[in-house]
């Protein structure tokens, strides 16, 4: 791993990226919250695909739908044709309904809320084996819902800027990301720190550290940054 510039202990890594951050953007912080199965549902319909058009294609199935288990009942084509805005929309449409009925099957109710009670790990566990889900899906449920667990969703951003800062392998998936940010991670912090921790580093990532041509003159974590240095240097 590439040296920092401005050397801080691994644990007190993360408290000092999510101080810089929010001098900059502020907190963000959310009291509103989808039940955990709602959360799931979205996480399938978000996947790459902007927020706003995934929001108001889950609104859609929401109020087309009624209940999650009217949707777990319907086949793909009508589902594909209410969600046919979001990006994948055909393989989503298969993955919602089975991974539905796959909660059903292994809790015996279409319900998540018994997660609250799980070790975080095994909860993430439990919902990546499911279809369509996968690791950061999973970990959505988990901290984005209602249950506020203390795990850290790694999307395309916070990958980006993880691998960047030296917190993730290059080349890792979304399943290595979340291992990096997880070892530094500190355990004091409950689920609606890691919750702004999250927003502040996506926000980084669409504002200022971009895929192609970073603003790292702008950035408030360059000091941080082993390959904001190396561009420096370069």
């Amino acid at each position: 791993m590439r040296q920092r510039s401005f050397d801080f202990g691994e644990s007190a890594l993360l408290p000092e990226i999510c101080r810089r951050l929010l001098a900059v953007f502020g907190p963000q912080r959310d009291e509103q919250r989808f039940d955990p199965l709602s959360q799931l549902v979205y996480g399938i319909i978000a996947s790459k695909t902007r927020d706003e058009v995934s929001m108001a294609a889950f609104l859609e199935l929401h109020r087309r739908c009624r209940s999650w288990d009217v949707l777990m009942r319907a086949t793909p084509k009508q589902i594909e044709r209410i969600i046919f805005s979001v990006h994948h929309a055909d393989r989503k449409a298969e993955e919602l309904p089975q991974a539905l009925r796959m909660i059903r099957a292994r809790s015996g109710a279409l319900d998540l809320e018994f997660l609250a009670d799980w070790d975080t790990e095994a909860a993430l566990q439990w919902l990546d084996s499911l279809y369509g889900v996968g690791a950061k899906i999973a970990a959505t449920v988990l901290n984005f819902s209602t249950l506020r667990k203390a795990v850290l969703p790694v999307d395309t951003h916070l990958l980006r800027v993880g691998q960047r800062l030296g917190l993730v392998r290059l080349g890792g998936d979304y399943a290595a990301g979340h291992a990096g940010y997880a070892r530094i991670l500190p355990a004091e912090w409950d689920g609606d720190t890691v919750y702004e921790l999250h927003w502040l580093i996506k926000m980084l990532g669409q504002r200022v550290c971009r895929p192609t041509a970073p603003a790292c003159g702008q950035c408030p974590l360059r000091e941080l940054c082993p390959a904001a240095n190396d561009r420096a240097a370069a």
